[in-house]
């Protein structure tokens, strides 16, 4: 047989060949499209959550988030009323008890005042610049704001392990891409911060936010599920005036010094030979300088710490910081308090964070003696 016949053999045998059972190729058509749908339903979650999360703080910065919604309704409860607003870190987080100024200043002067802590943890310079420009845009503006120092945020620390690797502020350490709106990008990374890794993962909470963003997400509808340094409800835990109230009234001798002695390793290298002349540093004037611009009157504070942290500060280094804050002060015109030794040891949880009877002291001594004579009694 020749290769003619036998393809004409073939062809006749091909066109007799019966197409699939239709129920099979209807169950393909449907799994196509499913995964097309699927995919489609995929993308548009991904971007509606990117697009929230980047028009709402809600879910991208849950800190500020929850606290700038307290503030707001404290404006409202105490409208055309004077107010004060901190700025900082877990230090006046817990040590800024906002309820107990709000109440000793208006007894001073005779009338209401509003008083607010917008204390964070692991914040700074940086990230108080950061929120300010956030809270100024909102519409929030304090007849006085005080801003918290945190030495050792003045400082460019190694960012890696390798000594030899990228320096900037310590804050870089906790604040991170996706945190931040796409136009406050630029602003950290000015800062020391590092600009590859905060562009990917403000990019990555953008582009796949269900995974970016998930410990927020989480720590929003169910926080029992995950660890408390990954639940993101820290400011939840503020009362309304934005006070955090300690966790315990006291701690024994044993746990003081268990947590002073952490403290002191967190701190003591840090603190060796710091140079004031970091990211942070230059954060801090800028937000002394968009304060000037905006005539809001404002005040640095050194918060309380216990005799046995302050020894870990070599008198160098207190030198250097300051100095280094006076030189702001008379270059911006704004006052400082400087607090580290108001308080007795037993005010501390661990040295540097103060418990309820800590807060109470610390906040009556500031309304006496630096906030009362701001603002002065009201007129008869």
């Amino acid at each position: 047989m020749n290769l003619a016949t036998r393809l004409t053999g073939q062809f006749r045998r091909a066109r007799h060949v019966r197409p699939g059972p239709p129920r099979r190729r209807s169950a393909r058509r449907r799994a196509a499209v499913a995964v097309a749908v699927g995919f489609v339903a995929y993308v548009a979650l991904q971007a509606g959550l990117g697009v929230a999360a980047e028009r709402s703080l809600y879910l991208r910065d849950p800190g500020y988030a929850d606290k700038e919604l307290r503030l707001a309704r404290q404006e409202a409860a105490y409208p055309g009323a004077p107010s004060v607003v901190m700025l900082g870190t877990s230090r006046t987080g817990y040590g800024f008890h906002a309820p107990r100024v709000r109440e000793q200043l208006a007894a001073a002067r005779g009338g209401p005042v509003m008083a607010f802590n917008f204390g964070i943890p692991a914040s700074g310079p940086v990230t108080h610049l950061v929120y300010l420009r956030r809270l100024l845009a909102a519409g929030h503006r304090p007849d006085l704001l005080l801003v918290e120092v945190l030495p050792p945020t003045l400082a460019d620390l190694p960012l890696t392990p390798d000594p030899a690797g990228p320096r900037g502020p310590l804050e870089a350490r906790f604040f991170f891409g996706d945190r931040l709106r796409h136009d406050e990008l630029d602003t950290v990374i000015g800062y020391g911060f590092p600009a590859a890794d905060v562009r990917a993962k403000w990019r990555a909470s953008v582009v796949t936010p269900w995974h970016a963003l998930r410990f927020p997400l989480l720590g929003r509808l169910t926080p029992s599920a995950l660890p408390w340094h990954l639940r993101y409800d820290w400011s939840r835990t503020a009362d309304p005036a934005g006070w955090s109230t300690p966790i315990v009234d006291s701690v024994t001798p044993e746990l003081y010094a268990a947590g002073l002695k952490r403290a002191a390793g967190e701190y003591r290298d840090i603190l060796h030979d710091l140079q004031p002349t970091g990211g942070g540093a230059r954060a801090l004037a800028d937000l002394l300088a968009l304060c000037r611009a905006e005539r809001l009157p404002v005040r640095l504070v050194l918060m309380p710490e216990s005799e046995g942290f302050r020894a870990i500060y070599p008198p160098r280094t207190t030198e250097r910081v300051n100095a280094f804050l006076a030189g702001l002060c008379a270059e911006y015109g704004c006052g400082l308090t400087d607090a580290r030794a108001w308080l007795p040891d037993a005010a501390f949880t661990d040295g540097h964070h103060q418990l309820r009877s800590g807060a109470e002291a610390f906040s009556d001594r500031l309304v006496r003696e630096v906030l009362s004579p701001i603002f002065g009694p009201t007129a008869p």
